[in-house]
């Protein structure tokens, strides 16, 4: 057994254990505090270190032309566009719920009962586990749009532009995952009528395209965009996610905010959830 099977199994094994409520010990922190994928601490960041593109590989065979560019390793992705032109688009790892000291400030602002505050304790553990390692478009900023997107009235997802950031801004998958739902529903919806310009203009304001339309790689991270059909095309390449059920899940979630105990214990679930599917998911392959 490989060391990544190992480790893998050992964090699976934990995070069943929690689902079972059975008891979360120190000694079971500190293995995963090991498990967390650091790589060369001088070289890399933990998620698109060679560990981590070790475990990516696993899930896709395509992965080749890495190159190092400030501390993270990338994969330089070829890709033909709808015109037969060739274009590259950058891809590297990305921590998918965030639970780093940032946010975990505002978490903490939360009262927990007992369970809930180890649950946290554990979620924090597994910010820098392979489980929690995805790709991530960096071509065209996607990567700094998840970060970016708050909740606003009526619980909107909004890509937060000028001034402090809120707090809100909790850098989730599943919010992610919604707003990608939302952006390519309404790109299919676009691409059939024939839209106004003041429509085309609002949706490109808040879209998965925001981001790229204030840099030089907006057309390369459309024409990238236009492999996907929906949402579930795109979470099977990059989440290797092949559930209909459980995106929509992701999707449900990912229009709640969090602001209380319920909200936040639920959000720590569907990690937890995710996590062992990853773990089941690579150990299968």
């Amino acid at each position: 057994m490989s060391d990544l099977q190992n480790k893998i199994k050992l964090t699976l094994g934990i995070l069943n254990d929690l689902k079972q409520d059975k008891p979360i010990t120190e000694e079971n922190l500190q293995v995963l505090k090991k498990q967390s994928s650091n790589g060369n601490k001088i070289k890399f960041d933990p998620d698109s270190s060679p560990e981590a593109w070790d475990y990516f590989k696993v899930f896709n065979d395509k992965i080749k032309n890495l190159n190092l560019k400030n501390k993270r390793l990338i994969w330089e992705n070829e890709i033909i566009n709808i015109d037969g032109k060739s274009e590259t688009i950058d891809i590297a790892g990305d921590c998918s719920f965030n639970f780093n000291n940032n946010k975990m400030g505002s978490f903490e602002g939360i009262k927990l009962e007992d369970f809930q505050k180890r649950k946290l304790e554990v979620c924090q553990k597994m910010h820098h586990n392979l489980l929690n390692f995805d790709l991530m478009p960096v071509t065209g900023g996607m990567n700094n749009l998840k970060g970016n997107l708050k909740y606003g009235q009526e619980n909107k997802i909004l890509v937060h532009d000028l001034g402090r950031k809120p707090d809100n801004a909790h850098d989730r998958l599943d919010t992610f995952v919604t707003f990608i739902d939302y952006s390519l529903k309404k790109r299919n919806e676009l691409k059939q009528n024939i839209p106004c310009i003041k429509e085309i203009g609002e949706f490109f304001s808040n879209s998965i395209f925001t981001t790229s339309l204030k840099g030089e790689n907006f057309g390369v991270l459309y024409d990238f965009m236009d492999n996907y059909e929906d949402v579930y095309t795109y979470c099977k390449e990059f989440y290797n996610i092949d559930s209909k059920s459980f995106i929509d899940k992701l999707v449900a979630s990912g229009k709640k905010p969090i602001k209380d105990a319920e909200s936040l214990n639920d959000y720590m679930d569907l990690a937890i959830d995710y996590w062992i599917l990853k773990g089941k998911t690579f150990l299968q392959k």
